[in-house]
């Protein structure tokens, strides 16, 4: 990449702590190639991808001026390991957009009070739900330990950017190979839904009992296998600790 003035930057990055503004089209001339190049040097990533970063790291650079702190290192190594984080984040939101894209109409009708009762019969339970019966669930669902919630989010494939970090940290996974797992288990469970379709399609020209069956077999939430290899448990650790989940939801729901 190239090279940074840094004691040039330095000095114009304090100006504009100081109130300077005028100064910011001087950063912005001073780093753009360094911040452009970034994605191509680092990542080997196509020009395309670098021009999409390019312009969403500038559109947050103000709070990387404002936050930097004159410590003796190189601006260079501070701007470094700020492009960094914020191309993760890049690349979350990106992959992010599109699985949301895929698979939000499938998903949008599971939700953590289905989940938590564990009934066998949900379809039939859903529309007895009451407001106040589903506000339970969720401020139980707040009540739970950083865990114990990812475990609920991995199960109902409602997990953010955030999540994804978390679990990173937990499983000490690169967050790259934990992005690319969650991609996976979200295809998979995608196939299950075209399945699902299908069954509904024919059963509308044919009612049949097999298909019936089939249907009601079918689980749409994320397997305990996945879960597991997500969150680096056991499948018996993910049973346990679901039972315990929802037992636990259980004596809430009786206690209110």
């Amino acid at each position: 990449m190239s090279k940074l003035d840094d004691d040039k930057i330095k000095y114009l990055v304090i100006e504009y702590q100081n109130g300077n503004q005028s100064v910011l089209n001087t950063i912005i001339k001073e780093i753009s190639v360094y911040v452009y190049n970034f994605p191509l040097v680092v990542y080997n990533k196509a020009p395309d991808e670098a021009g999409e970063f390019y312009i969403y790291f500038m559109e947050r650079l103000e709070s990387c001026i404002l936050n930097f702190r004159d410590k003796g290192y190189k601006f260079s190594t501070y701007l470094t390991s700020v492009l960094i984080n914020h191309y993760k984040n890049f690349l979350f939101r990106e992959k992010r957009k599109t699985l949301k894209i895929m698979y939000e109409s499938e998903l949008s009708d599971v939700s953590i009070f289905d989940f938590l009762l564990d009934s066998s019969n949900q379809e039939d339970n859903r529309e007895n739900f009451s407001s106040r019966e589903v506000d339970l669930a969720v401020s139980f669902f707040n009540s739970l330990d950083e865990f114990s919630k990812l475990i609920i989010k991995t199960f109902i494939f409602e997990l953010t950017p955030d999540d994804l970090l978390l679990i990173s940290k937990y499983t000490q996974k690169p967050i790259e190979k934990v992005l690319e797992e969650y991609e996976e288990i979200l295809k998979r469970v995608q196939k299950k839904y075209g399945a699902r379709r299908k069954l509904i399609e024919k059963m509308q020209f044919k009612m049949n009992q097999n298909y019936l069956t089939k249907l009601n077999s079918l689980n749409t939430l994320c397997s305990y296998s996945d879960v597991g290899k997500l969150l680096n448990l056991s499948i018996s650790n993910v049973g346990v600790s679901l039972k315990r989940l929802r037992e636990k939801f259980s004596r809430h729901l009786m206690a209110k």
